[in-house]
């Protein structure tokens, strides 16, 4: 094992002071910075030398591993070292996305250093052992270099020399599981709401879940080949189950969102003559939000009725609010912009001429620390000053003629005065909130 190599690490949260441990247990003459100075106490009591600044870290080592909070930490730090990186290897562990990755690497290169991106899967506790599962990309150089000291934190794979592709794998391997586990806790609601044990109903699930096994790379084929086989049974079949599954949900108030984008889905693969191919072939759809208006009769059951219908109040108010939210994030996705971010370009895109952004925007946000917001949007080119780029207009105009592609068969169908009622209604009701509001801060 490689114990000469000197290694910085920058950030001593958690995860960093569990990497600098490791790495004072492996021989490595191991310097450590913190901003709150007062974390490297614990790691100098076993051997660490404390640095000053974060320059006087950096210069220290050959190696800089950067474990911070977020991608905002790490530009704060990197404004103070950009002097000292010359033929330095960084190698950045901090989450973030592809794109921040790829940003950092190019102000790596362009003062004279070395960067490789990275994430973590595992827990703290175990850094240093096998259990903990490393993801590198960027340069193959800096990475092979300090391979061997990589390999003495976890069990380590490098994805190449794109820098964004460690954090693609980080957070596709992480979107995996929270997909399934929501998915798993809507459907422990619905064992739970009808009644059923859901305890009995976990461990019949976990002993299934092995079958998906198998199920997992030959999706992954298919995508990878665009032959699709008819996997879990083909589409015309699965379709019948839809309606089912989406109207025992409603029964008992449980989110139908992601059953209704499988059935959408599945309705336009099918209307498209795919019906005799696999689930895997909605791969072919996502990213198209297109509407696609389900031909014929919908099951009786599948629509809300008498009892079923939720009555004018909060609740309604509620579900409607976080139905047309999740619509929206649909469209969100792959920008890489968040809810609000999208709602400060929108508010860009109303301001007056000669008005402030960063106030306009705070006022309507209520949020302290908008700077940073407003901050990440300027970074990308998409707010100049107090307005939209050119850039940011164009985005803007896309995003919102692709919401209202998305949503207008919401509106359908929907009697022109009753939609005048329902207008008059929600309006009063959100002037007598905003005027309860306004009563409770007096």
């Amino acid at each position: 094992m490689d114990t000469n190599t000197p290694v910085t690490v920058i950030g001593l949260g958690e995860m960093g002071s569990a990497i600098a441990e490791a790495l004072i247990e492996r021989g490595h003459r191991t310097t450590v910075w913190n901003r709150t100075a007062s974390r490297s106490a614990p790691l100098v009591a076993i051997g660490a030398e404390a640095a000053p600044t974060a320059a006087a870290a950096v210069a220290a080592s050959p190696l800089i591993v950067v474990c911070l909070l977020d991608g905002d930490a790490v530009d704060a730090v990197r404004g103070t070292i950009d002097a000292d990186m010359r033929d330095k290897v960084v190698v950045n562990v901090t989450s973030g996305s592809p794109a921040a990755a790829r940003r950092t690497a190019e102000w790596a290169s362009a003062h004279g250093a070395k960067y490789v991106d990275g994430g973590i899967m595992g827990d703290v506790s175990r850094v240093g052992t096998p259990d903990v599962l490393f993801s590198f990309s960027g340069d193959h150089d800096g990475y092979e270099a300090h391979r061997p000291v990589l390999e003495g934190l976890g069990t380590i794979a490098y994805f190449g020399e794109d820098p964004g592709f460690a954090a693609v794998e980080f957070l596709a391997q992480v979107a995996v599981g929270y997909e399934f586990l929501l998915g798993l806790l809507h459907t422990f609601a619905l064992v739970k709401a009808e009644g059923a044990d859901v305890a009995a109903f976990a461990d019949r699930v976990a002993g299934s879940i092995g079958s998906y096994v198998p199920l997992v790379k030959s999706f992954g084929a298919a995508v990878s080949t665009r032959e699709y086989g008819p996997d879990l049974g083909p589409l015309s079949v699965q379709a019948a189950l839809m309606d089912d599954l989406i109207s025992h949900r409603e029964s008992l108030d449980i989110d139908t969102m992601r059953m209704r984008e499988v059935q959408r889905l599945m309705d336009r693969r099918i209307s498209d003559g795919h019906g005799d191919q696999g689930f895997s072939s909605l791969f072919e759809l996502l990213g198209d939000s297109r509407p696609h208006r389900r031909k014929g009769n919908r099951r009786k059951g599948n629509q809300r009725k008498g009892d079923d219908v939720i009555p004018l109040g909060p609740q309604l108010i509620g579900q409607t609010e976080k139905a047309l939210n999740a619509l929206l994030q649909i469209v969100l996705s792959g920008r890489d912009l968040t809810e609000r971010q999208w709602v400060s370009l929108r508010l860009a895109s109303q301001l007056d001429d000669g008005d402030d952004l960063d106030t306009f925007v705070a006022a309507r946000l209520h949020d302290p620390d908008v700077g940073r917001l407003l901050a990440s949007l300027r970074d990308r080119g998409l707010i100049a000053g107090s307005a939209l780029s050119a850039s940011g207009a164009a985005l803007v105009a896309e995003i919102g003629r692709e919401i209202a592609d998305f949503t207008g068969p919401l509106w359908e169908g929907i009697d022109e005065l009753e939609a005048q009622a329902a207008t008059r209604v929600l309006n009063h009701v959100l002037e007598e909130a905003r005027m309860l509001l306004r009563a409770s801060a007096a």
